[in-house]
């Protein structure tokens, strides 16, 4: 009678135990699932801020003429300015970011300045590429009269 009481609580049991054990290895599921989803969702934030940033950043014009002029005035000396600029990022203010709300994610305010920088230094670089070329066209000139 022992024998049959033990095996009726165990076969009576079991299906108890298995049922606490699945709520745990769902939320272990559902937990893996959130940080996948999470993973996703940084990696589209980070690629919608470089997305805004190319539509958005417009404020490069006073590094871009101050680059150009000072490399028209003075060819060698224009690149001072050049470097300095192109180092550093956009300040906060010239960023021009269409959403306050998605400045606040780290991922989409990191993508945002990459991008921002990376115009920036682009647009900084050709003007002095294209004075430094004006200067050279002006000593070509110079030189063959």
């Amino acid at each position: 009678m022992k024998n049959i009481l033990i095996t009726l609580l165990l076969l009576t049991g079991f299906p108890a135990l298995l049922r606490a054990q699945q709520p745990d290895s769902l939320l272990l599921a559902s937990a893996k699932s959130s940080t996948l989803v999470a993973k996703d969702t940084s990696k589209d934030l980070f690629t919608k801020g470089r997305q805004d940033a190319q539509l958005h950043y417009k404020k490069y014009k006073a590094a871009r003429n101050a680059t150009f002029l000072s490399s028209v005035l003075v060819p060698f000396i224009g690149i001072i300015p050049a470097v300095i600029s192109s180092d550093k990022g956009p300040k906060l203010e010239n960023l021009g970011f269409p959403n306050a709300d998605l400045m606040k994610s780290p991922d989409y305010a990191s993508g945002y300045r990459q991008r921002a920088k990376q115009i920036k230094q682009k647009k900084i670089w050709t003007s002095w590429g294209l004075a430094f070329g004006i200067n050279v066209a002006a000593l070509v000139i110079i030189a063959n009269r």
